[in-house]
């Protein structure tokens, strides 16, 4: 439910890899993790995670969930915004210019496929939050949920994924 607009989806997409409610996580293996990314396009065919790879990025998950969290004033302690800064050093980032001359924000390198990933996604959170919809990307508050989710809310005051499971607790 509540399903990011554009490609922010990506991002929330990303984090939503595990399920704390239900169980299981899709970046549980290389191959999983391989296989998940190339599934929704943030790996070109042919690209592979390793093992020190899938754990950058499962670290990567989790501080933005921390960050999603503390978007729906629900911040806990974890890697958040320290850890992701540390995360995203490695990403390069870059301005490229297309035909028509507008400016886009996106990988451009870097020193493997768990980096690149990195940059792509928050490439997209640079780009949601210069067009203000970063802030509205949160996690669910209920603790064993803590799904991603968009709170297209009028006032921007949502604070569950889903108000018939986690709102009626």
């Amino acid at each position: 439910p509540k399903p990011a607009p554009g490609a922010l989806a990506l991002v929330q997409d990303f984090v939503n890899t595990r399920n704390y409610l239900q169980g299981g996580d899709l970046l549980e293996s290389a191959e999983e993790t391989t296989s998940r990314l190339t599934e929704c396009g943030l790996l070109g065919e042919g690209g592979r995670v390793g093992e020190t790879g899938r754990r950058r990025l499962v670290a990567f998950r989790e501080a933005l969930r921390v960050l999603l969290l503390a978007h729906n004033d629900a911040a806990e302690p974890g890697p958040g915004a320290d850890g992701l800064n540390d995360l995203a050093a490695s990403a390069a980032l870059g301005v490229r210019f297309g035909v028509d001359g507008r400016p886009t924000l996106g990988p451009v390198g870097g020193e493997g496929t768990a980096e690149w990933v990195v940059a792509r996604l928050l490439a997209e959170v640079f780009r949601a939050e210069a067009e203000g919809r970063w802030g509205r990307l949160k996690a669910c508050r209920d603790p064993g949920c803590r799904w991603a989710f968009f709170d297209a809310s009028k006032n921007g005051m949502g604070r569950w994924c889903n108000m018939q499971v986690c709102g009626a607790r």
